[in-house]
């Protein structure tokens, strides 16, 4: 009687760890963690403008709590002109795979008025694996009698 009731604890544990018999053992989804700093590039397709090749990069520079930082997002726009971009943004986990995120900053138009436009800025990082992240990005742009709306998407190395 007494192996009875040794074996009784082992036989529970066992069936919470293992699978039972008839059943089939379903792996957890590896999500993967948005690093700190890529560089990529994609595309941006602008209300007012043709679409562009973007030249994209993130670097972290603090973390403000479990599951929210602080990071630089700067981009070269390559059109008719290069412009660059320089904003600020907090980013925020969702999960392992998801950092939505919003900001503003700078865009500087190498075009004839060589001017620094404020911006703001929100978007989505996606991990799709642990080296490549897909970065798709909504912009407005406050020029002199003018806003400039886009969307940017860029594929990213992460390291």
């Amino acid at each position: 009687m007494t192996l009875k009731f040794t074996l009784l604890p082992v036989v529970a544990v066992g069936a919470l760890v293992a699978p039972l018999p008839g059943t089939i053992a379903v792996p957890a989804a590896q999500a993967q963690q948005v690093p700190p700093y890529y560089v990529g590039a994609g595309v941006r397709a602008g209300f007012n403008d043709s679409t562009s090749f973007v030249i994209d990069s993130k670097a972290q520079i603090v973390e403000l709590g479990a599951r929210t930082t602080l990071s630089v997002r700067p981009s070269l726009v390559f059109d008719s002109s290069t412009e660059l971009r320089l904003p600020i943004s907090v980013d925020y986990a969702l999960d392992q795979a998801l950092y939505p995120y919003a900001g503003a900053g700078v865009a500087y138009n190498a075009d004839g008025r060589s001017a620094v436009d404020p911006m703001v800025t929100a978007g989505l990082d996606w991990g799709i694996t642990r080296r490549v992240v897909i970065d798709i990005n909504g912009s407005v742009l406050f020029k002199p009698g003018d806003t400039d709306t886009e969307i940017t998407a860029t594929i990213n190395y992460a390291f």
